[in-house]
Formats: C-alpha cells, structure tokens, sequence
C-alpha cells in the first residue's frame, strides 16, 4: 500500500503574519492548542517557526510580549514534501527528535505532520493487512479511513477533525533540527530563511 506525507498531513496549519506580537502568538498557540506556528509574510512565504519552547523562554527571560514574533523564530526548519512516501518520513521520525514538521509545496505551507500521525497510520496499514484476508476493514480507524479500491489496492485517507473536537490540551514540546542541507522537491531537507 503506497501511502504518502499527503495522506496524513493535517491540511490548513495554523500561519501567523510576522507582525503579529509575541504576546499574540502565545495566545494563539494556548488557545489553539498546538505546539507551533508558521510565520508567513504577506504574500503566504514561510518566513519561520514559532514554537512554544521559544515563548515560553522568552516570557521566562521576561522579554517585551509586544515585540514581533520575528524576534524569537526560529529560521532553521525541516520541511517534508507531499509527495514522500510514509516510509521515507517513519524512518526520519524513528531518527530524530521532532514531533512534527510542516509540509511544504510550491513555496507555501500546506499543512503539517506529527509523529503521532506517523504512528497512526503505521498501526491502521497493520490492522488493514490483517483484515485484508477475512475482508473485514473498518473505516474511521482512529481519524484515518482506509479506501480500497477495485483492484483490491487500498490507501489511507485522513479524516480531518472538525474543531470542536480538537483537545484543549498541550501538544508538547518541538525540537528544530539545525542542518544546513537545502530542502528538495523530493526529499526531506531543511531550510534556513535568511
């Protein structure tokens, strides 16, 4: 079963624009319940990362909450590509430290994926070639729906939550991956903004 980034990802990410105060972003990330944001520029150009690892240190640093969150960014991101095969990615989340990365396509963020979703979707595929044989596959396996076609090939296809049943809760901590290596359409890669 050929299941990618795309399949997984949590489409429409929460974007900031980088005028947006320091204070601001900390409430979005408490509200929204989320570990970061992307800070975009006018025109929808991923400018960054805002995590709440940096706005936590700065509201312990007592920094001026009404700085823009340009300030306290981060420029060094790992990015995905739709198009990787789950795979490719399960392998850099079983490597690294990261709980989730955005997901980039034709310069603008499309949307983000977590290890959770990594996991998820691990168990489903497992739980989907256990069935395959007795043709029992239950759909809406844990926000995922396994779709099988014609040919008897499935995939996986996320079921977005809707907002209201998004938990109030934190989602943990994101560590940012320091590499230098450019980010390709076809690979993971990392992207320093300057």
């Amino acid at each position: 079963m050929q299941v990618t980034v795309r399949d997984l990802m949590t489409s429409q990410p929460l974007t900031i624009s980088e005028q947006v105060t320091v204070e601001e972003a900390t409430r979005t990330i408490l509200d929204r319940a989320v570990s970061e944001l992307y800070v975009v520029d006018d025109s929808g150009r991923l400018l960054g990362t805002v995590s709440d690892f940096a706005l936590l240190k700065a509201r312990i640093l007592s920094s001026d909450s009404q700085e823009p969150v340009t300030v306290v960014m981060s420029r060094n991101m790992v990015l995905l590509n739709p198009n990787m095969r789950l795979d490719e990615v399960a392998g850099y989340f079983r490597e690294s430290c990261h709980s989730q990365l955005a997901v980039m396509e034709g310069g603008r963020v499309i949307g983000r994926l977590s290890r959770r979703d990594v996991l998820r979707a691990l168990v489903v595929l497992e739980e989907i070639a256990l069935n395959s044989n007795s043709g029992d596959c239950q759909a809406d396996v844990w926000g995922l729906e396994p779709v099988l076609a014609a040919d008897g090939t499935a995939r996986v296809h996320r079921v977005e939550a809707s907002e209201q049943s998004i938990p109030r809760q934190p989602s943990g901590l994101r560590q940012l991956h320091e590499s230098g290596h450019p980010a390709t359409a076809t690979t993971l890669g990392t992207m320093n903004v300057r």
